[in-house]
């Protein structure tokens, strides 16, 4: 894919534990990296087809290829945080489509 189509620099976040000044577990979200993405809204014929997969879909959002992208982490762009619902990257794995529903993030 071209760069141009990824204009929307994103923040991918994952769950993660640390402890506290008690030595007691926390979990908070942590920054992973920046990504450049593509982010588009289903609609018509595609919404459907993603409602019958997850009945949540609310975004399609393209990027390159990562390892460490798994379902449940959070996309953050411009306010607005997008939880990861299902990683599916392309045959010549270049690419990932993340299908995602938008969250309000828990802090």
């Amino acid at each position: 894919m071209r760069a141009g189509p990824l204009r929307h620099l994103c923040t991918l976040r994952a769950l993660t534990e640390t402890k506290d000044e008690l030595n007691q577990p926390v979990k908070g979200w942590a920054d992973i990296g920046k990504v450049w993405a593509e982010i588009k809204t289903p609609s018509g014929r595609m919404y459907d087809a993603a409602s019958q997969m997850q009945a949540q879909i609310s975004a399609e959002i393209n990027i390159r290829y990562r390892r460490d992208v798994v379902a449940g982490q959070h996309l953050v762009h411009d306010g607005i945080t997008y939880e990861i619902i299902a990683p599916l990257p392309t045959n010549q794995r270049d690419m990932l489509k993340l299908m995602c529903k938008t969250v309000t993030p828990h802090e």
